[in-house]
């Protein structure tokens, strides 16, 4: 083969080069706009969630505030108590058999206790003077029967301390139009406070200092002052306690309101007043006044200018926040108004006015959701029982405080007269809380000793033979039991059926047996039953052997409210939903499904020229 050589002087020939094939060009796409629709949906979506998220733990607060479940805490004296007590005005009453009657109908209704005032210008119409000035006799002849009529029917008296005589106030401006008012000399009202609680050592028990002193008109129409009245508190306090070392010192009712002063004070800025003012070791027993101001009980809001059945968790807060959580409350006054149909009276002050029927079914569930929800509540005196004025009487018969009787002036029944009477067994019973050994809820036979050991300043109870048998009235869904001896073996029934959860032995008893601990004498709480109704329950102990030490300390009433369900379970579906929502939308981001941009029509070629290679030998 001859090789081709180039003419001289020409040029060499370019190297041949290797043409590596370019991949095909990948075509420009775009998302459909649907898809951005989709996109725009689920970010929405997402948003709307979160919110409701936000809205969902903002109801839960609301609806879970103030509720404790008995989970935890400790237990509160002044708290396992009859919560059914009322308002009388049985010094009003001229006939001593109107008072043994009233007080025969209360008793047949189940109330165990009545806020009874005792009038201080009654009592001492003039300094250390107890006569009669205008129909001679003793000032305290008409208290001592109603002391005794109580007594004789088993009815604790909470003795309201209060309106004062006018010389007592001597001095002081506006005696007139502001009859009520503190007092000139704080040791005058000492001194009374020391003879009302001296002459009823022993039969009565409970006794309340002065009313609603953050109202002008209970503070002689002088600027509202929790300083100065819990100066007359402290005086009060001391003067009862030492002419009765066991009295029981109830703080005044504080009328609810929204005001600022300096007329009228609220009665939460007051009870923080007290408190700051040092007034925490001057009462046994905070109170508060509870109306329901036509709203129903079940009303959850709560807030300072909010006056509803929910106003006293504030009250319960202040007390929390300022290391008083050992002491219980109870309320002075307790309320809804129902007027007779058409009333053309003075407009009430007190909400809207509802029917008797709903009047009597609010003031139950007021009730019973206290025993459920507030272990740290105890009698509540609803306000009031009968009014001891006719509708007759000029003066009165346009007042709208005649709309709170449970009873009529002819001494006929209301409807939350006859349904409080069928509530006792219910209402008066443990429930949500936490109780020593001596409650009055938990009995036994005489095979129990209180052992020298205590919890809570309660004696421990300890079996002294088998078989030795208590009985707890409780309500709630839930049991436990708080025990000291440590191995110690006991079977329970609830309701007469051996209880739920516990293992049973041979004979098909639940039998629970105390877990060993670290501290011989250690108390520990053991779960007896949960997921029973939320209703009255029975439950029997029966010791099996005799512990060697220690015993029976105590038992707690676990109640989960079913509104923390509701939250949990609404907290869940909307985590759920989120969840699923951006996993849809982190799929579509990552998959999208895209149409291709349109490619250049045909004919069309580009100005660049395209090289062909030379194929070469």
């Amino acid at each position: 083969m001859t090789r081709r050589t180039p003419p001289s002087g020409s040029a060499p020939p370019a190297p041949l080069r290797r043409l590596t094939p370019q991949p095909a060009a990948v075509p420009a796409r775009r998302w459909r706009a649907w898809q951005w629709v989709v996109v725009a949906a689920h970010l929405a979506v997402i948003l709307g969630l979160l919110a409701t998220t936000g809205g969902v733990v903002l109801a839960g607060r609301m609806a879970l505030r103030g509720i404790e479940t008995g989970e935890d805490g400790q237990p509160i004296p002044y708290t396992d108590v009859n919560p059914l007590g009322v308002n009388t005005f049985l010094n009003e009453l001229a006939n001593p058999a109107d008072v043994a009657r009233e007080l025969d109908m209360i008793a047949a209704a189940g109330f165990s206790s009545i806020r009874q005032p005792f009038f201080w210008y009654e009592i001492e119409p003039q300094p250390g003077v107890y006569q009669d000035p205008q129909w001679g006799g003793s000032t305290w002849t008409k208290y001592d029967r109603i002391v005794e009529l109580a007594q004789a029917r088993g009815i604790e008296i909470i003795a309201r301390l209060d309106k004062p005589p006018r010389w007592a106030r001597a001095g002081q401006p506006n005696l007139d139009q502001c009859p009520d008012g503190p007092p000139t000399h704080l040791a005058d009202y000492a001194h009374f406070v020391a003879t009302v609680v001296s002459r009823y050592r022993g039969r009565i028990h409970y006794i309340q200092l002065w009313n609603e002193p953050n109202l002008q008109g209970e503070w002689g129409c002088q600027p509202i002052d929790p300083a100065a009245f819990t100066q007359l508190l402290k005086a009060g306090y001391e003067a009862a306690k030492q002419a009765d070392p066991s009295i029981v010192v109830l703080m005044p009712g504080l009328a609810p309101t929204d005001q600022r002063g300096p007329a009228n004070l609220s009665d939460l800025l007051f009870l923080q007043g007290m408190y700051d003012a040092g007034a925490k070791p001057y009462f046994d027993i905070a109170t508060a006044m509870v109306y329901g101001y036509g709203y129903s009980p079940e009303d959850r809001r709560v807030s300072f200018a909010r006056n509803n059945f929910s106003r006293v968790i504030q009250t319960r807060e202040i007390m929390v926040r300022n290391g008083d959580a050992a002491k219980p409350l109870w309320v002075m006054e307790y309320a809804w108004e129902a007027l007779p149909p058409g009333w053309t009276g003075r407009p009430s002050v007190w909400g809207k006015s509802v029917s008797p029927d709903t009047q009597a079914r609010y003031l139950y569930e007021g009730y019973l959701r206290a025993q459920r929800e507030w272990p740290w509540m105890g009698v509540m005196c609803i306000w009031y029982f009968r009014w001891p004025i006719p509708s007759t009487d000029p003066q009165n018969r346009d007042d709208p405080t005649r709309g709170f009787a449970i009873v009529n002036e002819d001494f006929t029944p209301r409807p939350a007269y006859t349904l409080l009477s069928q509530s006792r067994g219910i209402l008066d019973r443990a429930w949500t809380g936490v109780y020593t050994a001596a409650s009055r809820y938990l009995t036994h036979d005489t095979h129990w000793t209180p052992g020298p050991d205590t919890w809570h300043g309660a004696p421990v109870l300890r079996p002294t033979q088998p078989g030795a048998s208590a009985t707890i009235t409780f309500g709630g869904p839930g049991l436990d039991l708080i025990l000291t001896a440590p191995a110690a073996r006991y079977a329970v029934w609830i309701d007469g059926q051996p209880a739920p959860g516990l293992p049973r032995d041979t004979q098909g008893r639940a039998v629970l047996t105390t877990p060993v601990r670290a501290a011989p004498n250690a108390a520990v709480r053991v779960t007896v039953a949960r997921g029973l109704a939320d209703a009255p329950h029975t439950a029997r102990i029966e010791a099996l052997d005799i512990p060697s030490a220690g015993g029976l300390a105590g038992f707690a009433v676990v109640r989960i409210p079913p509104q923390a369900r509701q939250v949990q379970l609404s907290l869940a579906l909307c985590a759920l939903a989120l969840l699923l929502n951006l996993g849809s939308l982190l799929w579509n981001l990552r998959h999208p499904l895209t149409t291709p941009l349109p490619t250049p029509r045909t004919g069309m070629t580009s100005s660049r020229p395209t090289p062909t290679p030379e194929l070469r030998a």
